[in-house]
């Protein structure tokens, strides 16, 4: 058995699970690293969890290694042991075999984003601890995820790019499969932990197909230079950044209302401060964007002043 191999099929449970994802969360994204630890404790566990296993399947997409067939075989066999994991617990990650999974190549040696590849069995062994209801709401989101991704690579395999949207409406679809998924997944959780919320779970599933895809157009307007040097054009060519900006912007409107109903609804503050600063780090990104072109984006400082004003409970952007 090859080192990288056999690193992935070892679960290592020497570290406190939590301290595990919060240490995970700091390595692969600065947003949600800060966003995740407003939630309390079971909360920040379902959710932790649940980004990190979104972050290993975009990780894979990403992967500045690896050819179209590599990266659907990857993808499957995680959508496969998601299903084994959901039914059988944490003792059944058959799927995470060498001959199914090896990471090596795909991202530089010791780069956060290839340890927390390395670290895909034991983030399966703790969804295998999750609720039934969660670990389901979980699977089924990022097995719709991943066949978003799967198709968007097999259409590319042909481009010299890795992915590349050809018009809007794939842009759309594309924002759906990556963070609408995600949003329906979430509002599915927040109800989970805020029973009374079913009488408005429809109505919030809707909205939060439009708050995702206002955080992913934000992304992709904020990183669209980047991506496009490593093979990741997600802007159609022929489609003008305005144009995207007015999606973004209209979406955003989604957001307000979905925050606007968890309020009316009495959720957890918690919950409600989570969603408050993706939206207000959302809006303050957009903003900037907007006046100072392509690449720029919120100082440090700025985005600890509006993580500031998200705890204080405050409704205004203070960017």
């Amino acid at each position: 058995m090859d080192t990288v191999a056999h690193k992935l099929t070892a679960v290592d449970h020497q570290q406190d699970d939590d301290s595990f994802i919060d240490e995970m969360l700091q390595g692969t994204s600065r947003t949600f690293a800060l966003a995740i630890p407003l939630l309390t404790t079971e909360r920040r566990r379902h959710i932790g969890l649940s980004y990190l296993l979104f972050r290993v399947a975009d990780s894979i997409e990403d992967a500045p290694e690896g050819d179209a067939a590599t990266k659907i075989s990857l993808l499957t066999a995680m959508r496969t042991g998601l299903n084994k994991a959901a039914a059988g617990g944490a003792s059944n990650l058959e799927c995470l075999s060498p001959a199914s999974t090896s990471f090596g190549g795909l991202w530089p040696t010791e780069s956060p984003t290839e340890r927390l590849l390395r670290q895909l069995p034991r983030l399966m062994a703790l969804f295998g601890e999750l609720p039934s209801t969660v670990a389901n709401e979980i699977r089924n989101a990022l097995a719709s995820t991943i066949s978003g991704m799967i198709r968007f690579i097999d259409a590319s395999k042909d481009s010299p790019d890795q992915i590349q949207i050809q018009t809007v409406s794939d842009l759309r679809l594309y924002c759906y499969a990556v963070a609408g998924v995600v949003g329906e997944m979430l509002t599915d959780i927040f109800v989970f932990h805020h029973p009374p919320g079913v009488a408005v779970h429809n109505e919030l599933r809707q909205l939060s197909v439009g708050f995702g895809e206002f955080l992913q157009l934000t992304n992709i307007l904020k990183d669209a230079e980047r991506d496009a040097t490593c093979g990741r054009v997600f802007i159609p060519i022929g489609t003008s950044r305005d144009s995207i900006f007015q999606l973004a912007y209209a979406a955003r409107q989604d957001a307000d209302m979905y925050i606007s109903i968890l309020e009316k609804n009495d959720f957890p503050t918690d919950i409600l401060v989570f969603c408050r600063f993706l939206c207000f780090l959302a809006e303050g990104s957009l903003s900037r964007l907007q006046s100072n072109g392509a690449g720029s984006k919120l100082t440090r400082d700025e985005v600890m002043r509006i993580l500031s004003a998200v705890k204080s409970e405050s409704t205004v952007l203070p960017v």
